[in-house]
C-alpha cells in the first residue's frame, strides 16, 4: 500500500531516499511542464526543474500544509524560473527567436484544418511569450496548468482581484496581438492549449 501524501512528506523530511524518489516521480512531469511553459526551452526547463527540486527539498521543513503541496512546489518553480529569466534575458530572447523561427518553418504534418489550428496555437503561444511577466505568469498558470484564481493568488502572493485584473489585461493584450495576426478568435478559447 502506498503511503499517503502526508506520510510521504514526513518520510522525505526524515531523509528517506525512497520517499524522496517517490515524491519527485509523482510531481516531476508537472514541475518540468511548468518550467517549460515559463522558459520555453527544454534544456533550460530541465535545469530549472532540478534547481527547483533542490530548493524544495532543502526547504521541505517550511511546508506547513496551509496550501496544497503542488501549489507550494509551483511557487518554488515560478521563483526559480523568474530568477533564471532575469539572469539570461538577452540569451533567452535569442533562443525564443530561433525556436519561433524553427516552429514556423516546420511543414504541417496533418491536413489543412490541423495546420490552421496549429498555426493559431503557435500565434497564441508567441503572443503569450510577448506579455510582460505580470500577465504572462498568471495566464500560463491559469490556462496551461489549470490552476484556479485562488491557487494563483496564493502562489504569487496576490489578492484574487489582482489576479483577475492581470488575467483580464492579458486576455485583452492577447486579443489585440492576435487581431494583428491571422489567428482566429477561437485561439483565445481556454480549451485551446499551447504547445506543451
Amino acid at each position: 500500500m502506498d503511503p499517503s501524501p502526508r506520510e510521504l512528506l514526513e518520510r522525505c523530511r526524515a531523509g528517506d531516499a525512497l520517499a524522496i524518489e517517490a515524491l519527485i516521480a509523482a510531481h516531476q512531469a508537472r514541475v518540468f511542464r511548468l518550467a517549460l511553459t515559463l522558459l520555453d526551452d527544454p534544456a533550460e526547463a530541465d535545469e530549472a526543474a532540478q534547481e527547483a527540486w533542490l530548493a524544495a527539498l532543502r526547504s521541505l521543513d517550511t511546508y506547513r500544509g496551509q496550501a496544497a503541496f503542488t501549489t507550494w512546489l509551483y511557487a518554488i518553480v515560478v521563483n526559480v524560473c523568474r530568477m533564471r529569466r532575469r539572469r539570461s534575458r538577452t540569451w533567452q530572447r535569442l533562443q525564443q527567436a530561433v525556436a519561433g523561427a524553427l516552429r514556423l518553418t516546420d511543414p504541417p504534418p496533418a491536413p489543412e484544418a490541423a495546420a490552421i489550428q496549429n498555426e493559431a496555437r503557435t500565434a497564441l503561444w508567441r503572443a503569450v511569450q510577448q506579455l510582460g511577466e505580470k500577465q504572462r505568469v498568471p495566464i500560463v498558470l491559469r490556462y496551461y496548468h489549470g490552476l484556479s484564481v485562488a491557487e494563483i493568488a496564493h502562489l504569487l502572493d496576490l489578492n484574487e482581484g489582482t489576479v483577475h485584473s492581470r488575467l483580464s489585461i492579458a486576455r485583452d493584450r492577447l486579443r489585440a496581438a492576435l487581431a494583428h495576426s491571422a489567428a482566429p478568435a477561437w485561439a483565445l478559447d481556454p480549451e485551446a492549449r499551447g504547445p506543451v
